[in-house]
């Protein structure tokens, strides 16, 4: 190893005969590595905990969320806010994704193509009124992209609650925000994909960041979500499900308290058995 690379670049011992493996070779040393990410996100209960209930707190004084991604860490931000609305009924805007991707999707996913752009995402929190009772979140597996640390850097001067993530032991995104988060896995199978393990940890990061908020926030019945949108076939039969469970009634009475409840879920346990 070149021990002046950060971790997240460095080469892995364990797989520099990687280019010569059979492809169960391959998988199984992709198996072996990989239980180092669910140790490393273990070790940092107690600040991912601390950060939900910071954005619990915030989600409930109809405040918002916003994480700050680049590369794979902002195709994760933007996944994380898309999958919110269906399944805990965020309202719109509550939860905002800033990304520099190589991909444009509209002003509040991806907002530049270029990592080392310090302008992008300060100007864009500055625009959407960032400041005291938001919470920003920066997700960088080095730790020393310059778009999440300026936006990172903007929020706190703003007033916001912030805080980083990155993978590497002493990264400077770690101590810009009010709280660092290190996910320490370590080399890459493939020697800088960060895509792999270091992604990996970020997304169960933000997994549980989000699902605890949640359910600190009221979003959750028993271990159901109690909010999610009733889009598809599929999530009705999964509300009639719920509401079956939570109440005890028969298949038809849960269909019917639905469809008088206009297909939430909420609604039709607030109703109560039918008379």
């Amino acid at each position: 190893m070149n021990q002046e690379l950060p971790l997240t670049e460095q080469r892995n011992p364990a797989s520099s005969r990687l280019g010569e493996l059979n492809a169960a070779e391959v998988i199984a040393l992709m198996a072996q590595e990989e239980h180092c990410v669910l140790s490393a996100v273990e070790a940092a209960t107690a600040s991912l905990a601390l950060t939900a209930s910071k954005v619990a707190s915030t989600f409930r004084a109809g405040r918002r969320t916003v994480f700050i991604g680049a590369g794979t860490t902002g195709w994760i931000a933007v996944q994380e806010t898309a999958e919110l609305g269906p399944t805990f009924g965020v309202p719109k805007g509550q939860f905002l994704a800033l990304a520099a991707c190589g991909e444009l999707m509209g002003a509040q996913a991806a907002i530049t193509r270029d990592e080392d752009d310090v302008v992008a995402a300060p100007d864009a929190l500055r625009k959407i009124g960032i400041g005291a009772g938001d919470v920003v979140i920066g997700l960088a597996a080095s730790g020393t992209t310059p778009f999440v640390r300026a936006g990172i850097q903007a929020a706190a001067a703003a007033g916001a609650w912030t805080c980083g993530i990155a993978n590497n032991p002493g990264a400077p995104l770690l101590h810009d925000g009010a709280i660092g988060i290190l996910l320490d896995t370590g080399p890459e199978v493939l020697t800088g994909s960060t895509r792999l393990k270091a992604g990996t940890a970020q997304k169960l990061a933000l997994n549980r960041i989000t699902t605890c908020a949640m359910v600190l926030a009221g979003r959750v019945v028993e271990n159901h979500m109690v909010d999610m949108t009733c889009t598809t076939e599929k999530l009705r039969r999964r509300a009639v499900r719920i509401v079956m469970d939570l109440t005890h009634l028969s298949r038809d009475e849960a269909m019917a308290q639905l469809e008088d409840a206009a297909w939430s879920v909420r609604d039709a346990l607030r109703a109560g058995p039918r008379a």
